[in-house]
């Protein structure tokens, strides 16, 4: 909004005694179409990117852990609260800005529309954040569809921005970047517990939630103990797209696992399993059954979830 919301209004304004009302709304129009544009394809090749790169459950969770760190400095940057969080800020070449300064110049009906492509070039820090995010989906429709709801999303603010008088518009900015800053810190902070989680760590923010409210929940077995059958330990789990169901299960060590999970019509990220404690990974079919085996050789916790962190539970090993 600082940035890229001043060059959309300088180009207007260079084009004032030439736009009637309804070609002001075109050069808005076509200003948040290049912008959309471009960062959709981007989103796209991000999102190839992050799927070439074959990532075991526990570099993912750190990855998670990066995309955290980096969303809180990006944050810390948006309030000014110390110098170190500029460095956060990834600033493009020089030619680049001298570019888009040239063209918010410009006259031009079709400068609106380049200008927006270009925004895809100018250091912002929150634009920046979602290009984390979206190479950390490891997908590139996932990934096209994070940027192009993202700038969807912020398209309505800079409508309104594009009319906005100079004093208002720098009233409003501040509002926005308070704003952005609280959701980036909530947003870190999510991140940061998620990538633990897809580590295998029981130490997540559930896990403390849990053991606050429903602390036999957590206690050294499990609520659900397996059958056994043959030698074998047979667990059922049942998948749904909130989470897994019986999620705290108890076994012996030693003693070999069948571990059934059960989905029907399931279309959230718990489709993809993992034990990270085990370097085990399995994507789900939306509805169907799916058989894992395995043994647990260590008492404790052995922690289980989706592939992003979301959705956790833990078998209890015991002797």
């Amino acid at each position: 909004m600082a940035v890229q919301g001043g060059l959309l209004t300088s180009v207007i304004a260079q084009q004032e005694n030439d736009l009637t009302k309804t070609n002001k709304y075109y050069a808005i129009a076509s200003f948040l179409a290049g912008k959309l544009l471009i960062h959709t394809a981007l989103g796209f090749l991000l999102g190839l990117l992050g799927s070439v790169l074959t990532l075991n459950p526990v570099t993912r969770g750190w990855l998670q852990i990066f995309i955290g760190i980096y969303l809180f400095g990006i944050a810390g940057n948006l309030l000014n609260l110390h110098p170190i969080f500029r460095y956060f800020v990834i600033t493009p070449p020089k030619f680049l800005a001298r570019f888009s300064k040239k063209e918010s110049q410009s006259k031009s009906v079709f400068a609106p529309a380049l200008l927006g492509v270009m925004t895809v070039f100018i250091p912002c820090a929150t634009t920046q954040a979602m290009e984390i995010v979206a190479i950390g989906t490891g997908n590139p429709i996932y990934a096209a569809a994070i940027m192009f709801a993202f700038v969807l999303g912020t398209s309505p603010s800079f409508l309104i921005f594009g009319f906005l008088l100079e004093k208002s518009s720098h009233l409003f900015k501040n509002y926005f970047q308070k704003i952005a800053s609280i959701a980036l810190f909530g947003m870190s902070i999510y991140t940061i517990n998620s990538g633990v989680a897809v580590m295998g760590s029981v130490y997540t923010i559930q896990n403390f939630y849990q053991a606050a409210v429903h602390p036999e929940v957590l206690g050294t077995t499990g609520s659900d103990k397996p059958n056994l059958n043959n030698g074998v330990q047979e667990v059922t789990i049942n998948v749904g797209n909130y989470g897994y169901s019986p999620a705290n299960i108890t076994l012996k060590k030693d003693i070999p696992v069948k571990l059934k999970l059960i989905t029907t019509n399931v279309q959230s990220c718990s489709r993809s399993f993992t034990i990270p404690g085990l370097k085990i990974q399995k994507l789900l079919p939306q509805t169907g059954e799916t058989i894992i085996e395995f043994t647990p050789k260590n008492n404790g916790p052995l922690a289980f979830s989706c592939s992003m962190g979301m959705y956790t539970g833990r078998f209890n090993v015991i002797n």
